[in-house]
């Protein structure tokens, strides 16, 4: 663990649970792909950069969910170096409260404020291909967070962060966080198409051939649909349909979990809905989501 990994001629990646992308350019400047989720963490990843002689010049977030932009504020006051992130995940990364703000629907209560939902702010700007390394690329990968992007460095490596899950936390947990899932289910059909010399998900093995994650993603997705809608059969309300979701799965019954969980549900709702293929009405007091015949 903390291990830095050679993946082509300039790009490597540090051995971490949220994997953070190098690229080396003008032969001892670094760029980062995300920055793990705390403090800790960016000490042990400064020291990895100092040992190899490689020198901070900018951070570039994939999106701001806190386990991906936790270092942040410690790198850049340490190293001065410049933040980038996507358009939308910008205004997260400088005003982190919005991400648990998002996740909650209102102030989130203090308990919800924890390192996994609520990172150190940092000062990022907007990303512009034009500030980045010659030949780096942005990719789109919508559908997790607002404006999730992959990076593609010229060593035709592509750091595509949570838009895939691993098989293994498909097994424990099979719910996949989301905030769009009709943008999540376009960036999975557009992963199945992409060719890369080595993709590196942020949670999973990196690897040369995704087509078999992409699927198990697919698949768990469709799933879960499905699963909504046999519920939708009777009306049936949002936090039933949350409830049953974590009893079928058998899913640990903690906060973050269960946040998670409700955002994720609330994400498919909206698309179902949006599709035209549930409806909701209001009884007693209750919104209920019904299938349309």
């Amino acid at each position: 663990m903390f291990e830095l990994i050679k993946l082509g001629k300039n790009t490597y990646y540090i051995d971490c649970p949220s994997k953070v992308g190098v690229y080396v350019y003008n032969k001892n400047d670094a760029m980062l792909i995300d920055s793990e989720n705390d403090e800790d963490s960016a000490r042990k990843i400064l020291r990895i950069l100092k040992e190899n002689n490689l020198n901070l010049k900018m951070i570039v977030n994939t999106h701001s969910h806190a386990d991906h932009i936790g270092g942040n504020g410690f790198l850049q006051k340490r190293t001065n170096c410049k933040i980038y992130a996507p358009e939308i995940e910008e205004a997260f990364v400088n005003n982190t409260i919005l991400e648990s703000s998002l996740m909650y629907s209102a102030k989130p209560f203090l308990k919800l404020q924890n390192k996994y939902f609520k990172a150190k702010e940092s000062n990022a700007e907007k990303i512009d291909v034009k500030n980045l390394p010659d030949g780096v690329e942005i990719i789109s990968l919508k559908g997790h967070s607002p404006n999730h992007v992959g990076i593609k460095t010229p060593d035709d490596v592509i750091f595509i962060g949570d838009s895939l899950i691993s098989v293994e936390t498909l097994e424990k947990y099979h719910i996949a966080y989301l905030f769009d899932a009709k943008e999540y289910l376009n960036t999975l059909k557009m992963l199945e198409n992409l060719k890369a010399s080595c993709f590196v998900p942020s949670h999973a093995e990196a690897s040369s051939d995704i087509k078999r994650l992409v699927k198990l993603n697919i698949d768990k997705a469709y799933e879960i649909i499905d699963k909504i809608l046999d519920m939708l059969k009777e009306e049936k309300t949002q936090e039933e349909i949350i409830q049953k979701i974590i009893l079928d799965y058998n899913l640990k019954q903690s906060l973050n979990q269960y946040i998670i969980v409700k955002t994720t549900i609330k994400a498919y709702l909206s698309y179902l809905c949006d599709e035209g293929i549930i409806d909701f009405c209001f009884k007693d007091g209750k919104m209920y989501w019904l299938k349309v015949n």
